[in-house]
């Protein structure tokens, strides 16, 4: 009995550790280094992307202030200033950048999705 419950004690430790030796990376919070064109078009197309829009125009500073931006779209009013369809009820999306091993992670929490920038440069927050 004995033996059989060091065998299971093993087995068990051992399915432990190699649950814990796949967790993947957590990334750190991270601000755009230098954007250069290439880097910004890079950003907005990614976006545009996660979102289901053919483009996008985001800020000059987005992304190299912060860690975080939030996007809403804009509601749209008639002619005589109503908002047409009613209230806007859509949730702001959120994406966060983070650096992982010296590369640049674009993260869409809304839907868990996340995009390796391979044209950014970013440091840590």
């Amino acid at each position: 009995m004995k033996i059989a419950q060091a065998i299971l004690f093993i087995l068990f430790a051992g399915t432990l550790a190699a649950c814990q030796a796949v967790t993947p990376a957590i990334g750190t919070a991270a601000r755009l280094l230098a954007v250069d064109q290439l880097a910004r078009q890079e950003l907005q197309l990614q976006t545009a992307t996660f979102l289901g829009l053919a483009s996008i125009d985001l800020a000059e500073n987005t992304l190299i202030d912060s860690s975080q931006f939030s996007y809403a779209r804009t509601p749209r009013y008639d002619a005589s200033g109503q908002m047409l369809q009613g209230r806007v009820v859509e949730m702001p999306h959120i994406f966060k950048l983070q650096i992982r091993a010296q590369q640049c992670w674009l993260i869409y929490e809304n839907k868990a999705q996340e995009v390796h920038l391979k044209h950014a440069k970013c440091v840590a927050e």
